[in-house]
């Protein structure tokens, strides 16, 4: 069987691409040829490309901008034509316009429309966009039951052609690991009395990045034990290390940048902490709950990741005093405990997601 999978860009700190990865490296792909077409890396991040295209996955890597993306997509589906299942991972109105031009290129593949993000308001554009999702798609997935009706519709879970994908991670490489917390603190000097908050992911306005400083500084205003180490860059780093100065909390904010072991910082945190100003189903969330850390997230992020009691949700209109205290009464100190079982019976290991995903290729393809 012959896949096209479309997604945003190559670098590791996309949660989309991260869900893509997972998913692709655990499929069987002697039985599934699978092209990634996606955008090129980003000179701040390290590539996920490596891992697969040593699975197998040809890679066809383009411009990482909406317009020279689609000018290239039309370019390859014009003498790329034989695929049988087109997964197109989207999280834009835009992308209704994308789908419309892959069935007109390639009629006879069933394409899957892949939803990664709840942004609201749901204006008038985006009941035009899910007219066009639902005329063009064969199969909708929602990383999340709101991402789904956010992208292509409030009754698209009606609908049968329509499931939840949970966005599934690695068991192997997210658990509590006790020597990789103990290893990442000494890194940091970070002492067994200290209690250290965390965040990995995009350091941008999707993220709130700015807040989640104000948090922090209430919470190290109350209790000089606190630490926050900040895993990830991102276009409003430079805004944030300004911020830290003013706050005279330069000893006290640590940035690591970009990490490729990821799962040894969730381990080194105290706490997790995500005030969004929007998201889909954020993989961090799932990773974090994967390694035990507690979590603070703003409700806005929806809350079908929260799989376990290790999460924890205030508006981001509540007091900082409200989130200073809500964050030192749930965080964690010393080893995490594991909950992989909650999060296997809720869908959240990748090797069961990929299973899924082939069942459903199976499905579709077979249906031609």
């Amino acid at each position: 069987m012959k896949i096209l999978m479309i997604s945003n860009h190559l670098g590791v700190q996309s949660g989309v691409q991260r869900y893509a990865q997972n998913l692709l490296l655990n499929m069987d792909l002697t039985r599934y040829r699978v092209d990634l077409f996606v955008g090129r890396c980003p000179p701040d991040q390290a590539s996920s490309a490596p891992p697969l295209e040593a699975a197998g996955v040809r890679i066809f890597a383009v411009p990482d901008n909406k317009k020279d993306r689609t000018r290239a997509l039309w370019r390859h589906l014009r003498t790329h034509r034989d695929y049988d299942i087109i997964h197109y991972h989207t999280a834009s109105k835009i992308g209704a316009l994308t789908c419309v031009m892959i069935r007109a290129l390639c009629p006879k593949a069933r394409l899957i429309v892949h939803s990664h993000i709840v942004y609201p308001p749901v204006t008038l554009a985006w009941h035009v966009a899910h007219r066009l999702y639902q005329a063009t798609a064969d199969y909708f997935l929602g990383c999340g039951l709101a991402a789904g009706r956010f992208v292509f519709g409030s009754r698209i879970d009606r609908k049968p052609n329509f499931a939840v994908a949970c966005n599934a991670v690695d068991r192997s490489r997210f658990h509590p690991d006790a020597d990789a917390r103990a290893r990442i603190r000494a890194q940091y000097g970070i002492t067994d009395s200290d209690r250290l908050a965390g965040f990995v992911g995009r350091l941008n306005h999707q993220k709130n990045p700015l807040f989640l400083l104000q948090v922090f500084g209430a919470l190290a205003k109350a209790d000089p034990a606190w630490k926050l180490l900040l895993v990830g860059t991102g276009e409003m780093e430079a805004e944030m290390r300004r911020m830290v100065q003013q706050q005279g909390l330069e000893t006290r904010v640590l940035f690591a940048g970009v990490q490729t072991d990821v799962p040894a910082y969730m381990n080194a945190f105290d706490l997790f902490l995500l005030p969004s100003n929007f998201e889909g189903s954020p993989v961090t969330l799932v990773e974090a709950q994967g390694c035990g850390v507690p979590c603070l997230t703003s409700t806005n992020v929806p809350d079908d990741g929260a799989v376990t009691e290790l999460v924890h949700f205030l508006p981001l209109s509540a007091p900082l005093s409200r989130w200073a205290d809500t964050a030192r009464a749930i965080a964690g100190q010393g080893p995490h405990a594991d909950h992989w079982d909650q999060l296997t019976a809720a869908g959240y290991e990748q090797r069961d997601a990929a299973r899924r995903m082939e069942r459903l290729y199976d499905e579709l393809a077979g249906g031609r």
